[in-house]
């Protein structure tokens, strides 16, 4: 008897733990989530810093593109790309928060890159149809960053000096995702 308590006692140990790191993760994933939807104007609320403001983006004109290196020129700061040949590449405007977006999309077959600038504006960037999980150590062209999934379909976010970036995949596993992260380089 004695012996089937504290197995019984050992499992509700267990189940505890697990459900405090449970908590802990849901909370952490909710604090991320938090950040990334966070206007500018709330970030500055009850700062006392004066910051150098980033040098508001004008409107481009909307086009397509051969290459990525005309994109990246044209789109006023670097775009991460995949060495394997782009199906199509683009840039337009949007506005998010009362200031101007520039917007820039790679496509590849399978793969579909992402950036938004000023990197204020990463929030145009997240998919709702995705969980963020909490991956640590993944980081993208030496940037933290953060995974999203659901089933196969992945989405990594990031944010570099003056934009933010998602890389997406509709359908892939995980190990050549990562893979594909591993190998891309920046466009200039």
């Amino acid at each position: 008897m004695p012996e089937k308590q504290g197995k019984g006692r050992r499992k509700g140990i267990l189940k505890r733990i697990f459900a405090v790191i449970g908590a802990l993760l849901a909370m952490a994933a909710i604090y991320l989530g938090a950040i990334m939807l966070q206007s500018p104007a709330d970030g500055m609320a009850g700062s006392f810093v004066v910051e150098d403001e980033p040098e508001a983006v004008t409107r481009m004109q909307p086009a397509r593109f051969g290459d990525a290196q005309s994109l990246a020129a044209e789109f006023g700061a670097p775009m991460p790309v995949v060495p394997s040949l782009l199906t199509r590449a683009q840039a337009g405007n949007t506005t998010h928060d009362g200031q101007n977006v520039r917007v820039a999309t790679l496509r590849y077959e399978g793969l579909v890159i992402t950036a938004v600038r000023p990197a204020s504006a990463a929030p145009l960037l997240l998919r709702s149809e995705l969980s963020v999980s909490l991956v640590s150590d993944l980081t993208v062209l030496n940037h933290p960053a953060v995974l999203a999934a659901k089933g196969g379909a992945k989405c990594v976010y990031f944010t570099g000096e003056s934009a933010a970036y998602s890389v997406y995949t509709p359908q892939a596993d995980e190990e050549a995702f990562l893979d594909v992260l591993k190998h891309m380089t920046w466009a200039k």
